[in-house]
């Protein structure tokens, strides 16, 4: 049994996520296949290879965004070359402790429902260093040959915090800016106000389909309702 769970959308669009993870403990994975590159949207919490999974999917190379550095987007970072994200999430990238990453207390052998391998030892669990190549912000244009997204710097659960939009198909990557399940606002770093603002701007971008960091993707509509609702409660709360 493969460790990895692997999901077409249109668009040469791929979901890979970790089943023997609750939707909480583990992510969504994205892959975006250009002509010329694909990019890969976080890597999972890191106990079995990505790269392998990514390479059967596409031969491009790989460009790694990383939205934030919690330790269930960031596991397997380390296995790409080119890795990229906000300034804000660097310095945890690059020494990624227990606190930091959000694993400690959170993540724990009881989180999985079976294990990667017969050896797997959880005890000895870590994140390994995956400082960026490269740092994005608001605005940029990542060109994978074919197709264009554009990276939106979206803080509120992280500072530093990125989703992608690819306007010609309208598919909107949120990452933890938004899904639809129990949200985050009140971690260490975390922002309600400008969690608040960040989703004003994802409503407003008109996406078509949204593809969250966690759950399942939802439509337009359905994105566009959930926001105004988290909206609401986050206001209650301020």
């Amino acid at each position: 049994m493969t460790w990895f769970e692997i999901a077409e959308f249109p668009n040469r669009t791929f979901r890979l996520r970790e089943p023997a993870l609750g939707p909480l403990h583990g992510s969504n994975i994205w892959l975006i296949v250009g002509s010329r590159s694909s990019l890969l949207i976080d890597t999972g919490v890191g106990v079995g290879p990505l790269r392998p999974i990514v390479g059967a999917i596409s031969e491009n190379p790989v460009i790694c965004l990383l939205t934030h550095a919690h330790y269930d987007h960031i596991g397997g970072a380390h296995e790409f070359a080119d890795r990229r994200s906000h300034r804000c999430e660097a310095a945890i990238l690059a020494d990624p402790d227990p606190r930091s990453i959000q694993w400690r207390g959170w993540l724990t052998r009881e989180s999985f429902s079976r294990v990667p391998a017969k050896n797997f030892d959880f005890a000895s669990y870590s994140i390994k260093p995956a400082p960026p190549t490269s740092l994005v912000d608001e605005g940029d244009t990542i060109d994978l040959g074919g197709r264009r997204v554009r990276v939106m710097h979206t803080p509120g659960h992280s500072p530093g915090l990125l989703s992608v939009f690819e306007s010609e198909t309208g598919a909107l990557f949120t990452s933890d800016a938004l899904y639809d399940g129990r949200m985050f606002f009140d971690l260490e770093g975390s922002n309600r106000v400008d969690a608040a603002r960040s989703i004003e701007r994802l409503i407003a971008a008109g996406a078509q389909t949204v593809h969250p960091g966690h759950f399942q993707s939802l439509s337009g509509v359905e994105f566009q309702s959930l926001g105004a609702k988290t909206l609401a409660q986050l206001g209650a709360g301020r």
